[in-house]
């Protein structure tokens, strides 16, 4: 029986232009949970983020999603320019009282270390703190799927492992069910519970418990 709220793949099977990128691939996800998703380049890493998502339908297989709110964080931040940090985060949430959704977004900006930068748009905030606007944004819609698709790959490695592990204490602390997708072996190892590695066509992969 699969505990409520994880993320369910059943023998899902993706081909594209001809090629397996994954076949009958199964897995549980638990809420709290991260999945590292590896691979080379073309071997179907945001295809599989597109497929959970619902963007793409399977070939074969089911996919089934925690019922709540999905976020995602991608390698641009895409914020709004013409809005504040704040403006950017309270965008997203449904609460229909603006006073609350002013508070609650005051509370993410401080939660990633932005209070005093709240009232900045973006092109006055530096890469690391324009991707800590995105985190705070995903993670204030209270999602129950988070997808990460390399996050921090444009930014110095000592910037990116100080946001990965920001990142990893929110979710821990949110119990979030989180697909984390990079090709950096050190972030998979740092961030996972479990790893996927996709080895691209013919389709196998490899699903292992990391700690």
């Amino acid at each position: 029986m699969t505990e409520e709220g994880s993320l369910r793949l059943d023998g899902v099977s993706v081909l594209r232009r001809g090629l397996t990128l994954f076949s009958e691939l199964s897995l549980v996800l638990p809420p709290g949970r991260t999945l590292a998703v590896t691979g080379a380049s073309g071997a179907g890493k945001t295809t599989l983020l597109r497929t959970i998502a619902g963007l793409s339908e399977p070939d074969a297989g089911s996919v089934q999603r925690p019922a709540g709110r999905l976020a995602q964080v991608f390698q641009e931040p895409r914020l709004l320019p013409w809005y504040s940090a704040q403006r950017n985060v309270e965008l997203v949430m449904a609460e229909a009282d603006p006073a609350l959704r002013c508070v609650k977004a005051t509370g993410w900006l401080e939660r990633v270390g932005l209070a005093e930068a709240a009232h900045l748009r973006p092109a006055r905030l530096s890469g690391g703190m324009r991707q800590r606007v995105a985190i705070a944004r995903a993670l204030a819609t209270e999602p129950a799927l988070l997808l990460v698709d390399e996050p921090f790959s444009a930014l110095d490695k000592p910037l990116a492992r100080a946001l990965r592990e920001d990142l990893v204490a929110l979710l821990a602390q949110e119990k979030v069910a989180t697909v984390w997708v990079t090709h950096d072996e050190e972030e998979a190892d740092a961030v996972s519970h479990q790893r996927l590695h996709l080895d691209g066509p013919p389709g196998t992969w490899q699903l292992t418990t990391a700690h």
